[in-house]
């Protein structure tokens, strides 16, 4: 093997470690379940009930305003 081929193979080994995994949706609607229905464990956020789709996106709506904005975070 020549040194060309020998870095060729090294260069494809070290990319193919850099690859990303999958980002395909992995939730239980696929199964027809839908996401706010909850897994029936007593571990839930507060103020959120299961199977209720309007404290889904209120609890949705809260968790992006206080934990994922950074101007509320920063002041």
């Amino acid at each position: 093997m020549s040194t060309r081929t020998g870095f060729f193979v090294m260069c494809v080994l070290a990319l193919s470690a850099c690859s990303e995994p999958s980002q395909e949706l992995t939730s239980d609607s696929s199964q027809g379940k839908p996401e706010y229905a909850g897994t029936g464990s007593n571990f839930v956020a507060p103020g959120w009930t299961q199977g209720d789709k309007a404290s889904w996106t209120s609890e949705l709506k809260k968790r992006t305003q206080l934990g994922q904005n950074e101007y509320n975070k920063i002041h």
